[in-house]
Parts: C-alpha cells; structure tokens; sequence
C-alpha cells in the first residue's frame, strides 16, 4: 500500500512542476522547444528503464485459484461502482471547472491552473499519509474518508463561489483524489487474491469508465441546464459512491 501511495504522489509532483516548466519554455522559447524538451524528457525515461530497472520474470499462473466472473462478487461489484462513481465526479470537476469559473462566475482564467496545481500539490502529502494510516485502520475507512470528503467538496462547489473558498475547498479534493488514487488498486487486490491482473484491470476500467460517463453528463447537464448544475450532479453522485463503499468490506 505504501508503495503503490508513494508512486501515485509522483504523478501528482509531476502535475506541480510539470506546467511551470511547460508554461515558462513555452513563452520564453516557443512551443517547438517545449515540446522537443517533452522528447528528451521521454528519451531520458527510456535510458533510466533500459539501464536500471529489472526484467522480472512472468508470474506464474496459480491453477488452484477459482477463475469465476469477478462481476459476482458483490464486494468487488460494490467497489468497482463506487470507484467508478468517484473518477466519474472528478473527470466531471476537471472538464467543467475551467468554464465555470470563467463563464459562471466570471473568474481569472488563471485560476483554474492555480486550483489545479494546488489540489496536485496538496494530494501529495495525503497519498503517503493513506498508505500509511491504511496499514493501521484498513482501506474501508480511509476510501469513507475520502468519499465523505469529495461530498464536502463538490457540496462546497455548489454553495461557495469566491476565489479564496475555491482555493481552500482543495484541501477536500486533495484528500479525495489522493486517498482513492493511493490506495484504489490495491483494494482491488486484496479483494481479488491470486488474480492481481484482473483487480489492476477492474481499476483502470473504474477510471475509463468513470471519464466516459463524465464527459457525457457534463456535457448534457451544461448544455441543458448550467455549468453550476454539474456539480449538483456530481454531488448527487459522491453520496451514491458514498453508499456503495459502505458495502465494500474492510481489508
């Protein structure tokens, strides 16, 4: 857990220092420089997986291990919702929020690189912290902490409108993404001992198809209703995560 918490925080660090550095060679070089900087920052990737990293052998498979659809379980069933639910509200505030405070609110553009950088840098901290208290309370606790803390955030959305409220309203998210994205896969695991591959996969389908579910109700709810009205819905669907995690057994 706190292996796969510390290497979800560099995903995270890279959100923090990634767009200054794109921001600043872009306006004093040109974008031609900034993106051949992208090449040799992927070249030097290549170098560091080539040079150090192991080949490991393939795992070898365990034939005494029951191979029954993971869809009838109703522990991982319940997690799988509710981990889809959770990616979804978050693809939702990430496509509606740059037009909500602009167009809505009538907000700096600006903003929306400060709450995103803020948010990145915050969940940093709680990653490494949910890896950590997760081997001392277990996950079930810490995913209701996080799922009760996107319900603050997104209710916080709906009822706050000022820059400094939507700055702090971050810590929130922080906690939420950072909990789920820490430890989220490996729940799946310990659901699903013996069939790691199948819980990793069940996860990433969590967040594809909790961004292809966004991207249609955000879409919609805006068009027919208002950009402020997205965060009534993804509020309305962090309390169904809500109450899907409280099905998921505690591990």
């Amino acid at each position: 857990d706190m292996f796969s918490s510390v290497l979800r925080a560099q995903f995270s660090l890279a959100w923090v220092i990634g767009p200054p550095i794109a921001f600043a060679l872009a306006i004093g070089y040109g974008f031609e420089v900034m993106y051949l900087a992208s090449a040799l920052a992927y070249l030097i990737c290549a170098f560091v997986v080539w040079r150090w990293l192991p080949s490991l052998p393939l795992p070898t498979p365990n034939s005494e291990v029951e191979r029954v659809s993971s869809w009838r379980d109703p522990s991982v069933r319940a997690l799988f919702i509710a981990s889809t639910l959770m990616w979804t509200c978050n693809s939702m505030y990430l496509i509606n929020m740059p037009l909500y405070i602009t167009r809505e609110l009538g907000l700096e553009e600006k903003l929306a690189g400060v709450l995103m950088g803020t948010a990145a840098a915050l969940e940093i901290p709680f990653m490494l912290l949910a890896g950590y208290y997760t081997q001392r309370f277990g996950k079930r606790p810490m995913m209701l902490v996080a799922v009760l803390a996107g319900v603050g955030f997104y209710a916080g959305l709906v009822t706050l409108s000022s820059q400094s409220a939507l700055i702090a309203l971050q810590l929130l998210n922080a906690i939420f993404i950072g909990i789920v994205a820490g430890i989220g896969m490996s729940y799946f695991q310990d659901l699903m001992p013996g069939r790691a591959g199948v819980a990793t996969t069940l996860f990433a389908n969590s967040i594809r198809t909790g961004s292809i579910m966004a991207g249609a109700i955000a879409g919609t709810v805006a068009e027919i209703w208002s950009f402020h009205g997205v965060f009534m819905v993804a509020t309305a669907l962090a309390l169904a995560a809500l109450g899907a995690c409280w099905r998921v057994p505690n591990v």
